[in-house]
């Protein structure tokens, strides 16, 4: 079996940073306790001056009216993606497995997922936060297409 390259792995210490920072995120609105509650009020203000105007309308129609059900999705959805990166970063520092890049390859798809919908709600608001989230998205998308393309090679147990 083939080990991973130095850049390889690097890329894989660049993606491991990136679950970190979901972890981090997910556990300050847990320990918080008001972030479920107060979601409703934060995607109002967003709204009010998004320059999406589909995206504006998605958040007046669909998630402001269901913010404790879209409240609980950003919080389980952060959690899940921490996770499905974190742990198969670290497995794959020294060992290399199908199940285990599937699994990297899903959080890495849902952390973009999330950051997508983060810079479409909350971009325009600063220059921080519209580059972080784009940052992260294409370190997630990079990700997702390079251990995909890792995954299906010969022979990996």
């Amino acid at each position: 079996m083939k080990n991973l390259k130095n850049s390889e792995q690097g890329f894989l210490l660049i993606i491991l940073s990136i679950g970190l920072l979901w972890a981090r995120s997910n556990y300050e609105k847990f320990i918080g306790g008001k972030f479920v509650d107060s979601l409703g009020t934060t995607l109002t203000k967003a709204a009010e001056h998004n320059p999406y105007s589909w995206y504006k309308s998605f958040l007046q129609i669909v998630a402001i009216p269901n913010s404790v059900i879209f409240g609980q999705m950003v919080l389980w959805g952060e959690f899940l993606v921490a996770v499905a990166i974190i742990f198969p970063s670290i497995y794959l520092l020294r060992k290399q497995n199908r199940f285990v890049y599937t699994i990297l390859i899903l959080g890495l798809i849902g952390g973009f997922f999330l950051n997508l919908n983060f810079w479409l709600g909350f971009g325009w608001t600063s220059p921080s936060t519209d580059n972080l989230n784009l940052l992260m998205g294409a370190i997630e998308l990079t990700g997702a297409v390079i251990f995909y393309r890792r995954a299906k090679m010969k022979p990996i147990a």
